[in-house]
């Protein structure tokens, strides 16, 4: 009587967990590619833009598969002294490995002197303007001004003092709420090891003062590293980290809430891909109709040495 008993609680416990499932079907068919635009107008620097097609969830993803976008229309305006320049679209070829890569970029003309001084400038707002396909896009960022780095030192890693040490800094942030900055770095190794020495972001990108507005604060700076390789669990644990004889460039970038939002969400998004608990992200892109992101920076450089 007693395993009857059992056996009929079982039954009802099975049908009740059963009862709360949910089917969810999820259509993963191809849908009509977007446009993705990536544009960046730097302090000090001439604008440029990529234009390119969304990728299918099935598709393969490599740069190869890339599909840009060809014969776009691509205008910049300075909307603080009403200056405009047109921008030139530009077919690049790169060899990676025994692969050769075509890339296509809009930047201003080489050959122009009045196109090649329209350059970034701090607290400036630009408006980017692109007639591509029959559609249009527009979008609008500001160059914010920043105070940069209070001071920038290296501190040895306890317990690895002879040849790991971290990059350290003081901030003090402006009294007034919504400043962001994106955070790079270049690693210029005094051991060479092949990897392309380019600017990287680490764990996080961008950072906001939400929190710490008005304050002076303490910072420990990760270096920035490739994301598309594979790394062992001791090497994330020193990735971050100067080696000895090493030369770190600092890019530290002030950048308005829209691109802030951008990045943000973006890292987020794809720290949760094959996560199933997390919540699904919609990446804010500050370009109506199309994915991607126009964005301002006011950059400041810094570089400091580790000494043999």
């Amino acid at each position: 009587m007693k395993k009857i008993a059992a056996f009929v609680i079982l039954v009802f416990l099975v049908n009740c967990f059963s009862s709360c499932e949910k089917e969810i079907n999820v259509d993963l068919a191809d849908s009509e590619k977007k446009i993705v635009i990536e544009g960046v107008i730097e302090s000090n620097q001439v604008p440029y833009v990529t234009i390119s097609k969304s990728i299918g969830f099935f598709d393969k993803i490599d740069l190869g598969s890339v599909q840009y976008v060809n014969n776009a229309i691509v205008k910049i305006q300075d909307l603080s002294d009403n200056k405009t320049i047109t921008l030139k679209e530009y077919n690049l070829d790169t060899t990676v490995g025994t692969q050769t890569f075509h890339f296509h970029i809009y930047g201003p003309d080489l050959n122009d002197p009045i196109a090649m001084s329209f350059k970034g400038q701090v607290e400036h707002t630009y408006k980017l303007s692109i007639s591509a396909e029959g559609k249009q896009y527009e979008s609008i960022t500001k160059i914010p001004g920043s105070v940069g780095l209070d001071s920038l030192w290296l501190e040895p890693v306890p317990g690895m003092e002879d040849s790991l040490k971290a990059v350290k800094a003081y901030y003090n942030d402006p009294d007034t709420f919504g400043n962001a900055v994106k955070l790079e770095t270049l690693t210029n190794r005094f051991i060479k090891t092949g990897v392309p020495e380019i600017y990287y972001t680490s764990f996080n990108s961008v950072y906001n003062d939400d929190i710490i507005n008005g304050t002076r604060i303490p910072l420990s700076i990760d270096l920035g590293y490739n994301k598309s390789e594979n790394y062992s669990q001791s090497e994330i644990n020193t990735i971050g980290f100067v080696r000895k004889g090493d030369t770190v460039n600092i890019k530290w970038s002030a950048i308005d809430t829209h691109v802030f939002d951008f990045w943000e969400t973006l890292a987020f998004s794809q720290s949760s891909v094959g996560n199933p608990f997390a919540s699904p992200t919609k990446i804010q892109s500050n370009i109506p109709g199309a994915l991607g992101v126009w964005a301002g920076y006011g950059s400041i450089y810094y570089k400091i040495i580790d000494s043999l």
